[in-house]
């Protein structure tokens, strides 16, 4: 007799307790606070610049350090792996809200345009009059302290100018949280059971806080990850190493460990390699998150680094670089992605297609789901809605503020889509964004100063290297609350919580510190940049850029081309996934130790097979522990006695 396969129902689904919800709640301010000080004030370790967040990972430990304490004196009291998971999550969330390229350049946003604006550059008659009032703040006089320091936040008048903008940007962060949260309901049967990606990036969270027993839910002191000696020696190879590293930035009379070593390259054509230049580095942490990645695609990722250094060189020899900007790397990538987006899309056509025609008719697809998948699709189509709302009332035509956003979702997929599949240690898609590819296609004629203008003030959702993004850490959520059992819904409900209190705490720091220390004397330039942009756009107006659509056309046929040779080809060893995520900076310091796990996986899988790498493996998330252990105790301590190391690590 055939056995029935078990639907899991609400009574086998562990719920998330009120005391995980209030501890990650009391977590979020402070991990905010701390985040905001390392990126924005010290421009030094850049926690969100990461795929896995260093000071989530580093308060996870924390609380599993916490949980050996309990364990010994108080049993009863210790937190289970799905309180920890939930912990987890909420600050993930809550952390790329306060991340480098999204409130840390808002809340500038907000006031650059008119702060910086002189006779000069004639901001004021260019562009202000096209600027929404209730989304920014005019007042040069409110704004001293903000930008001059030696102030404080906590004036009427201050709080006054800040609070209707902010506000609103808050109800904004909101809506597109929860619409990206229903894409990924649609999206996570696809991925995680059809296609069964390996979602990398939630490996070490989710080896961290299992437990030795595996039918309990609590957590045994002996740990099962930290039970291994394999563990410990990762963490403290990497421990050492960082910890030298540091010292001697502290005290250059400590040993210098050269962890990173960048080339500036003089002859031509070597030197077109500088821009975004040429480094080699042995960060730990790089090195065990690219053990993790599926070893074809860590392959890609080393040799399309190279591979874009040699386009570099080609379009210098041949004086195509300074001609016409060959290989325009973010125009390729423009293509490249919606590439992937488009053959993504195409795998799932069955899935999408079951899903709409059935999401009336059998509620059991939807079972394991945080929402019904007809709630998911009205949830996406509402707020797609009301956010072209909120752009046509700041000023936007419908239309474009309609394609605008669609391209930023089909995007954020793509991003996401990738960091299932690959889990590199950072994705870095700088000017790759809906913007750029509206002004290529259109023209900044046709598109006009006041939808430009409106267009400037979304600079902190998509021209950066959008590697503080939301929607893959809540795709990886729903996929270790599948893992663990934890009720999805619930995880639903403490992510919009976690983005409301994130984001809110996110621009309370923001704030706070630049009264008191000034934004001049921090970041100030990433903001201001989208005003001179704009400004450059309404002074010299153009039509449609044939140059930039034709790379873009190019990079999209190139990702096509990689992905059906991988279909005719199992062995095809390029993935366009490589391509995409290692053409700029970032990736300068993390292409040598991809370069390096891959060495080394490639060796264990050929000459050992499976069994081998998974020996392996825990000394790799060692690694990980030991540079997030060691980096995260030195930015705290320099947080409180007033010291800064830049780039312990990465």
């Amino acid at each position: 007799m055939k056995k029935k396969t078990q639907i899991p129902t609400k009574k086998n689904k562990i719920s998330i307790t009120l005391r995980s919800v209030i501890i990650g709640l009391v977590l979020i301010p402070l991990n905010n606070y701390w985040v905001l000080n390392l990126s924005y004030v010290w421009d030094s370790n850049r926690p969100t610049s990461l795929a896995l967040l260093f000071n989530v990972i580093f308060s996870l430990i924390i609380l599993i350090a916490v949980n050996e304490f309990l364990y010994r004196f108080s049993p009863k009291l210790v937190f289970s792996q799905t309180e920890l998971i939930t912990i987890y999550i909420m600050l993930c969330q809550a952390s790329v809200f306060a991340g480098r390229d999204m409130i840390q350049v808002l809340i500038p946003l907000m006031s650059n345009g008119f702060w910086y604006a002189t006779s000069e550059n004639e901001w004021n008659q260019l562009f202000h009059h096209h600027l929404p009032p209730w989304l920014v703040v005019e007042d040069k006089e409110l704004l001293h302290g903000f930008y001059q320091g030696q102030s404080t936040l906590y004036s009427i008048a201050h709080i006054s100018a800040w609070i209707k903008p902010g506000l609103i940007w808050l109800g904004f962060c909101l809506v597109l949280g929860i619409t990206m949260l229903c894409l990924n309901v649609l999206l996570r049967k696809q991925w995680q059971e059809h296609e069964k990606l390996t979602y990398p990036i939630v490996q070490l969270p989710y080896e961290m806080t299992q437990s030795r027993e595996t039918n309990t839910q609590h957590i045994n002191a002996n740990q099962r990850f930290f039970s291994s000696q394999l563990v410990w020696f990762g963490a403290a190879t990497a421990g050492i190493l960082n910890l030298l590293y540091s010292l001697h930035q502290i005290d250059p009379s400590f040993p210098n460990i050269p962890l990173y070593k960048s080339f500036h390259l003089l002859e031509k054509p070597w030197s077109a390699m500088n821009n975004p230049g040429l480094r080699i580095s042995f960060f730990p942490f790089a090195i065990g998150v690219g053990f993790l990645i599926p070893l074809d695609l860590g392959f890609s990722c080393w040799f399309f680094h190279l591979f874009w250094h040699f386009e570099r060189v080609i379009g210098d020899v041949f004086g195509w670089r300074s001609a016409i900007g060959f290989p325009r790397e973010m125009a390729q990538i423009r293509g490249a992605w919606i590439g992937i987006f488009v053959f993504t899309i195409w795998m799932g056509r069955d899935h999408f297609k079951t899903l709409l025609s059935r999401t009336q008719t059998d509620l059991k697809i939807t079972t394991h789901e945080a929402l019904r998948y007809r709630t998911a699709i009205i949830g996406t189509t509402v707020g797609l809605s009301l956010i072209t709302l909120f752009c046509y009332h700041a000023g936007m035509l419908a239309w474009i503020a309609l394609l605008f956003f669609t391209i930023y979702f089909a995007m954020s997929i793509t991003i996401t889509r990738i960091r299932a599949e690959l889990g590199p240690p950072a994705h870095d898609l700088y000017n790759a964004g809906p913007d750029l590819l509206l002004i290529e296609t259109f023209g900044t004629h046709r598109i006009n100063a006041r939808n430009l203008s409106i267009l400037s003030l979304f600079f902190w959702l998509n021209h950066l290297s959008y590697r503080a993004h939301p929607m893959p850490h809540q795709l990886e959520a729903l996929k270790l609350a599948h893992q663990t059992r934890i009720n999805q819904s619930h995880i639903f409900l403490i992510i919009i919580l976690a983005i409301m209190i994130g984001a809110f705490s996110a621009m309370w720091g923001h704030l706070h510190i630049s009264y008191k220390i000034g934004l001049e004397q921090a970041r100030s330039w990433y903001a201001r940049a989208a005003f001179t942009r704009l400004a450059g756009w309404i002074n010299n107006p153009n039509s449609t850029q044939a140059s930039g659509l034709l790379f873009t056309t190019g990079g999209f046929v190139f990702s096509i081309a990689l992905l059906v040779l991988r279909l005719r080809f199992v062995q095809w060893p390029l993935h366009p996934v490589g391509y995409v995520v290692s053409s700029w900076w970032t990736f300068t310091g993390l292409w040598f130790p991809i370069l390096i796990s891959w060495i080394i996986k490639h060796v264990l899988l050929s000459y050992g097979g499976v069994r081998n790498y998974r020996r392996a493996t825990p000394f790799f998330l060692g690694l990980i522990v030991g540079d997030v252990v060691v980096a995260s105790t030195i930015s705290i301590l320099g947080l409180l006695f007033n010291f800064s190391v830049r780039y312990l690590s990465w």
